[in-house]
């Protein structure tokens, strides 16, 4: 039972578990970037309007967590790389995140699992999680969170990284971020040092379990989270009195509504306005319009099998698209030559600009390599290994890679091997 009155007799009266048929009932303005059949989509925040982003997402390689800049530009993760691009699916850059040091000194790398894009879209937080068994510490999922230039990779010290997870912005050189028991919500003052602690469950609640995943309101007023775990699992949001833009934490915010208990509730996302509140359930999108009354009017799903919301003030203006498969054609592919010299390929340009190519192999980018196409056309493009990918690669006989190629706003992947 909570401490605080208001928040018990709400449990039967939202969420999943207890949701009355409902009408549609209108939302606020801007758009909704998520997850849909492993591509990033938008929709407006009626959830019409709905624009696949991104069209070379699979079950095996998904696109995940997608989040937006105020003027619509959208980072999300793909591979093991965070990807930066317009509306319409137009790349801007690419970028491969650092490992980052975790709480037991191991450094961790691999798929960024939580991307978000700074409001002025100047730069871009991620964070990475491990499970391990090191000796003297306990097992367990571990994280870190880092933070880079959106338009580049700049170094994580610059601006700091941390060992807690689910970066959310606040203005744009704050974040909040969880950290399970004892640090559940903090806030996080890029270039500050640590995090500073902010209040947790037991704060307010007698029986109490963790918070994570906690967005602050654009306008500061209220603060949403995931509370609980597994089939005991809500989303909790709360007014805030104080000023969590800046300065140390306010005081405890004050508990408003709960959900009802369902397994798969996560990533609450606020409306530009404040008023309205989105989140994933397990067969789709959720909003909550009006989070000022509990009750009235009752969530209603609003996009069938969305996931990971993130909801911007941009509106959905895509603009006109370039669609097809990107074409490559093999040059060389012989081992100890491409060591020395690179690897090329002939990349189908569609008009002028940048032509890039990678080689990976496994999740490591061993060479890499642009060129520029003056027309549309075939352009070679060379991408050159790296210093410990030639001693790498300079023992065996042949390596099998995989070439990611980036043109016209379209990237696209190719195995290939070299003997």
């Amino acid at each position: 039972m909570f401490k605080r009155k208001l928040l018990y007799p709400l449990l039967a009266l939202i969420g999943a578990a207890f949701l009355l048929a409902a009408g549609s009932a209108a939302a606020s303005t801007g758009s909704i970037v998520y997850v849909k059949d492993h591509n990033v989509w938008l929709a407006n925040s009626d959830g019409s309007g709905q624009y696949q982003v991104t069209r070379n997402g699979t079950a095996d390689s998904p696109w995940r967590t997608p989040s937006q800049a105020d003027d619509g530009t959208i980072a999300a993760s793909h591979h093991d790389q965070i990807v930066r691009m317009k509306q319409n699916g137009t790349v801007l850059n690419a970028i491969n995140p650092p490992p980052l040091k975790n709480s037991v000194s191991h450094m961790v790398d691999g798929v960024p699992v939580e991307v978000a894009i700074s409001p002025n879209g100047k730069l871009i937080s991620w964070a990475f999680v491990t499970y391990e068994c090191p000796v003297g510490a306990s097992c367990g999922a571990r994280t870190v969170t880092g933070y880079t230039a959106a338009d580049r990779l700049t170094d994580p010290s610059v601006h700091g990284s941390t060992y807690f997870t689910d970066p959310s912005w606040i203005g744009n050189s704050r974040t909040l971020q969880s950290g399970g028991y004892g640090s559940q919500v903090n806030i996080h003052d890029l270039g500050e040092g640590e995090p500073v602690h902010w209040f947790d469950d037991s704060d307010y609640a007698e029986n109490d379990t963790d918070l994570s995943d906690a967005e602050l309101s654009p306008d500061g007023t209220r603060l949403a989270a995931v509370r609980g775990y597994g089939s005991s699992t809500h989303i909790i949001w709360y007014s805030v009195t104080g000023n969590a833009m800046s300065g140390p934490p306010p005081a405890v915010p004050s508990p408003d509504c709960l959900t009802g208990e369902l397994e798969g509730l996560s990533g609450p996302s606020w409306s530009p306005d404040s008023k309205a509140l989105v989140w994933e359930e397990p067969d789709g999108l959720w909003l909550k319009p009006n989070v000022g009354v509990c009750d009235t009017p009752q969530p209603s799903l609003l996009i069938p099998g969305g996931s990971e919301p993130d909801w911007g003030p941009a509106g959905v203006n895509p603009g006109p698209r370039t669609d097809g498969p990107i074409m490559v054609r093999q040059l060389s592919l012989k081992l100890k030559p491409a060591l020395k010299t690179g690897v090329s390929f002939q990349v189908k340009a569609l008009k002028a600009g940048k032509v890039r190519f990678q080689a990976i192999q496994g999740k490591k980018v061993v060479a890499t390599g642009q060129a520029t196409a003056r027309k549309a056309g075939w352009v070679k493009v060379t991408a050159r290994f790296t210093r410990a990918a030639r001693l790498k690669l300079g023992k065996v006989k042949s390596a099998s890679l995989t070439g990611r190629f980036f043109a016209d706003g379209r990237s696209g992947d190719l195995a290939f091997r070299l003997k």
